[in-house]
């Protein structure tokens, strides 16, 4: 692997299945998060958990610096709490880096009101991107849309995470069943395998500065 500049911006990826109870979990999840939140060139965390799987969680880290993410995880508290929340779930874990974000407004926590679309591309990078921005371009003409941002791993590059998210549930209902009905997906799934995750949305928090 070639050497990252560590000044570069870093998004982290953990998909968590839990072994026993999930309101366990989140509590213990938060205690960490809210560490994380403090740490120098903490930029945003996202926490989503899956509907078809209320026990899988997927969370978001979003680092201004990849020297700001090394330092963090090197301190005794980080590891510690690695060390509480690791019997507890199997992870996933991933490096990724932002090609194509839209943000428009929030989406509110407690809501089924984001959608996951994890995909392997087939063929060629920039064909993919061209097709998941198009896809960008029509669910942000939707009713309540909030955003759009594509992610591609650092480890193995064919892989992206889309997110996508809406104000909250109704507007992400509505505009789910018009993309199911229009093939909003069609252009995407010709270049690659993807899947379509919808989630509860459990947490948006921005670093704390100061």
């Amino acid at each position: 692997m070639t050497d990252r500049d560590l000044s570069s911006p870093l998004t982290t990826v953990h998909r968590f299945t839990v072994k026993g109870n999930p309101r366990r979990f989140e509590q213990k999840f938060r205690e960490h998060s809210q560490y994380l939140r403090r740490r120098r060139d903490f930029s945003y965390l996202v926490t989503v958990r899956l509907l078809d799987s209320p026990g899988s969680y997927v969370h978001v880290g979003h680092w201004r610096s990849l020297e700001g993410f090394i330092e963090t995880v090197h301190t005794e508290t980080f590891l510690e709490h690695v060390r509480c929340l690791e019997p507890m779930v199997d992870t996933e874990a991933d490096q990724a880096v932002s090609v194509d974000r839209l943000l428009v407004r929030n989406a509110r926590p407690g809501h089924d009101n984001v959608v996951l679309l994890p995909c392997t591309v087939l063929g060629g990078a920039l064909e993919f991107e061209k097709e998941a921005r198009e896809l960008s371009r029509l669910l942000a003409g939707t009713d309540g849309f909030g955003g759009f941002d594509l992610l591609r791993s650092t480890f193995r590059p064919q892989r992206y995470l889309g997110m996508v998210w809406w104000t909250d549930t109704g507007a992400c209902d509505r505009a789910l069943a018009g993309a199911e009905r229009g093939g909003a997906y069609d252009g995407l799934a010709r270049v690659a395998r993807l899947r379509v995750e919808r989630t509860r949305h459990i947490a948006y928090e921005r670093g704390i500065t100061g």
